[in-house]
């Protein structure tokens, strides 16, 4: 039993479970920390098992990494690709909480931010989304004023927004599930999330 969150099960730990033992986490990933994972480990050392909602811990301290929008990501020399949504961009990051796990399910490499009152004529408020390895960002901004249009801002070699706004396409039309709807199963070489039935494996494309 861990008593702190992991963004992904270390597989030590299989490998000091015997078959029948459950491994009993927090879970985390970077776009929300959120959620308890249950697993039971089998005669071959795979783990599997459903996560419930509710539960939020500190990050283990090797997990973590220490990014920052204006820092780490966004680089004076970007020129990003400008285009719009009809997406909110609090639908991904409010108070949802399923929609949120969901994103991060989806998307276990991306991680976002707000940043209330830029210094930028015409934007009220901007959500930032980043992958962890900093290579790609894309800014979504709110004028204040108008609800079903924003403007979008994205560059590298991923369009994060188009992944957001796929992700959250897939969240819907699968019924908006909840924490207990997914699960995961580690083995010595991977992890596999899914939804519903290990058969039915969880992408971040689609």
């Amino acid at each position: 039993m861990a008593t702190c969150s992991v963004r992904s099960v270390l597989r030590p730990w299989l490998e000091q479970v015997k078959p029948g033992g459950v491994i009993l986490t927090p879970w985390e990933n970077p776009w929300i920390c959120y959620g308890l994972l249950r697993m039971t480990v089998d005669d071959a050392g795979t783990a599997s098992g459903r996560f419930s909602p509710h539960s939020a811990f500190m990050l283990m301290r090797a997990q973590r990494t220490d990014l920052r929008i204006f820092r780490d990501v966004v680089g004076d020399a970007h020129r990003p690709d400008e285009s719009s949504t009809a997406l909110p961009p609090w639908r991904v990051t409010g108070d949802d909480l399923a929609a949120q796990f969901a994103m991060g399910m989806r998307l276990r490499d991306v991680w976002w931010t707000w940043h209330d009152d830029p210094d930028v004529e015409g934007v009220a408020s901007r959500l930032w989304v980043a992958t962890t390895d900093a290579t790609s960002w894309a800014a979504v901004d709110w004028d204040g004023k108008s609800d079903d249009r924003f403007t979008v801002w994205q560059h590298g070699p991923r369009r994060l927004w188009d992944e957001v706004e796929a992700a959250y396409a897939w969240w819907t039309s699968h019924g908006r599930p909840g924490p207990e709807r997914f699960g995961l199963t580690v083995t010595a070489t991977g992890e596999t999330p899914w939804l519903d039935t290990p058969g039915r494996p969880v992408s971040a494309t689609g």
